[in-house]
Order: C-alpha cells, then structure tokens, then sequence
C-alpha cells in the first residue's frame, strides 16, 4: 500500500498502471491523493511521487493490511499508526532500504520506491492475510437492468479536479484525463488505463486537526454502505459499495445483490461527494 501525491506539481505520476487497486480521494484544497494497492509487486519500475498518509489511509489498510509505505503524516496520523500497530515504512526505515530520491524531481515531490523494494518490506513486515478477494470475472451477460453503454465518464472528484475518462475496445480499458490533458504514467509514457472504473459516493468531514502543510485534515464515513457507479468493458452498472466488515477488503455488489466480479486488471477507485454527478454515454 503506497500513498503516492497527485498535485500538478507530482506529474508525471509513475508505477500506477501497475497497481491492483488504487484509491484516489480529496486530500485539501480540491487536490487528491492516492492510495495504491500492489498484491505482488516486483520489477524496478519507479513507482513515484511517495507522499504522506491520511486518516483514509488508515480506514483502507485495515481494509486491505499489508505494509503502509509513506512519507510523513501529520502527529496525529502517525500516533494512530503506532497505536494500531500499522507496519508502515518511511525513507529513513532499515538504513532506506525502501526509497530512493529522484536528482530530477524537485523535493519534496522526489521520493519513489519500487516493485523490488516493495516486496522486501513485505516479506519482512506484513502480516498474515486470511481474506480471499473475488476472482476476476467478466460481467454477466445477462445483468438485470441491462447495463447502459458507457464510452465517456465525466464527474468532478473536487472543485478543482474533473476526471474523464475515454472508453478504447481495443485496449479493453478507460484512457483518464483532466482539464489539463492526460494523467500519464511515466513508466509507459501512456495515459493510465484502468480496466475497472468505480465511483464511491461517500461523505468526507474534518478530521479536527491539520495536515502536514496547516490544512484541515480530511477524513472519510468509508464504513456500512452506499451507492457507487461501476465502469467496465464500456458499460455502466449501478451498484452499492459495502464496507459493512471495516477489517476486509470493500465488496461492490451488483443489482442483483450478489458481489460483483470484475475484470483482471487496474481497478480505479474515485471517492467522491453524495450527490456528485456522473454523466457517461
């Protein structure tokens, strides 16, 4: 689990496509950041820019455990890290054995890890992992509503950051872009291509302290259930997010109430106000 920035001062972003899942929320000021989940990490591609945890971050790994590999966080999010006995790794953990910095990135927007290093935390940090996730699926032919075609996705995650993304059958994934062109992921010099899209309506709230530039602090209600927009295979489903178990892993379950199966690859997770529109067609 690595918490990487997302500002437009973090671009490009690396390592992303990756990733099994990855979690992308407000962090302050319209911007987000990100959360990303490797299941098997390995290789030496960067995986860049490594920035500071949230308190979502702590909801997900409960989620998910693991090892939190991170970049400072506020006192707060550090002591409930300690005191939930989180295995998190910083720069400075086993003489830097995780991170390195990059000479042509400016600081503190430099810091990255890899598959390789990532591994090696995990095997010496993480614990036992006892939950099976759902195995990869392509969606029911047959789904009851039909699903509606869905080759454009347009919704604002912030004020100040609208997500589109663009349907390619021969890629079998959505291209993602912003106002400001492409989300590229330096490794493969190509936009970031989720196969899976989902959006999570979910309310975030103050968490009652700053961050670690002065901000308020957010945090989100990921717990219980609500309602989320699934994307996959150019194709709209309604569903509803359930993290009813705060200690496994959040299910989708589809209309029928059955949890959803999806396709192999990067599943993008989007958390995003109640209520937030999200056009597609």
């Amino acid at each position: 689990m690595v918490q990487i920035e997302n500002s437009i001062l973090a671009r490009p972003l690396a390592g992303l496509q990756q990733a099994n899942f990855v979690y992308e929320y407000l962090a302050e000021g319209g911007i987000t950041r990100i959360t990303a989940i490797y299941l098997t990490p390995s290789g030496s591609q960067r995986i860049e820019p490594v920035r500071s945890a949230r308190p979502v971050t702590i909801r997900l790994w409960h989620s998910y455990h693991g090892v939190l590999f991170f970049s400072g966080a506020n006192i707060k999010v550090l002591q409930m890290i300690q005191d939930q006995h989180i295995p998190a790794l910083t720069e400075g953990s086993d003489g830097a054995a995780y991170f390195v910095r990059d000479p042509s990135r400016r600081a503190p927007h430099n810091l990255y890890t890899d598959g390789s290093r990532i591994a090696q935390g995990i095997s010496k940090y993480a614990p036992r992992v006892t939950y099976v996730l759902p195995s990869p699926a392509e969606p029911a032919a047959s789904a009851s509503p039909a699903p509606a075609v869905a080759n454009r996705i347009v919704f604002d995650q912030t004020s100040f950051h609208r997500v589109i993304y663009t349907y390619s059958a021969a890629d079998k994934a959505y291209a993602y872009r912003t106002a400001l062109g492409p989300l590229v992921d330096q490794d493969t010099g190509q936009a970031i291509k989720p196969v899976n899209v989902i959006v999570i309506q979910v309310a975030h709230h103050d968490a009652g302290f700053t961050d670690v530039n002065g901000a308020p602090a957010v945090d989100f209600d990921l717990q219980g259930t609500g309602p989320a927009d699934v994307f996959t295979r150019g194709h709209h489903y309604k569903a509803t997010w359930d993290l009813s178990n705060p200690e496994l892993p959040l299910k989708i379950v589809g209309a029928d109430g059955k949890v959803m199966r999806l396709p192999a690859g990067l599943t993008w997770l989007h958390l995003v106000d109640p209520g937030t529109a999200v056009t597609s067609s």
